[in-house]
């Protein structure tokens, strides 16, 4: 049976708001990365993306406008909130039997990243 890519990418982004670590731990690849090319973000590794959202600075939601899914990969657009402001992202999802192996995020806005408490940001 094919996994439901359109469910799992529902999934990242709902344990992620409910900050179920563990759930949101068990949809990713051990040997997944993460990048973000417009702030040049690198992290390797499941435990890497959990403490990324994990400690993400503040208050935040993700709230899903768009997932569009095929047999080997998935993309969401979602409102990235904030008390103090809302962004676009649109996020890339490479997936391999029924887990997430590679996430690329892109913010159409201009922005700098926050100041992290989490040593697994790369950057590149």
């Amino acid at each position: 049976m094919t996994p439901d890519h359109h469910a799992i990418v529902r999934r990242f982004w709902s344990t992620a708001n409910a900050a179920n670590w563990d759930a949101f731990a068990a949809l990713l690849s051990p040997d997944l990365v993460y990048e973000v090319p417009q702030t040049r973000e690198r992290i390797s590794g499941r435990e890497g993306l959990v403490e990324f959202f994990r400690t993400w600075p503040g208050a935040w939601w993700a709230e899903v406008v768009k997932t569009i899914a095929d047999a080997h990969s998935a993309v969401t657009v979602i409102n990235f909130v904030t008390p103090t402001e809302q962004m676009t992202g649109i996020t890339f999802f490479e997936l391999r039997e029924g887990t997430i192996t590679r996430l690329t995020d892109y913010w159409p806005s201009d922005y700098d990243p926050p100041e992290r408490a989490s040593a697994v940001v790369q950057r590149y």
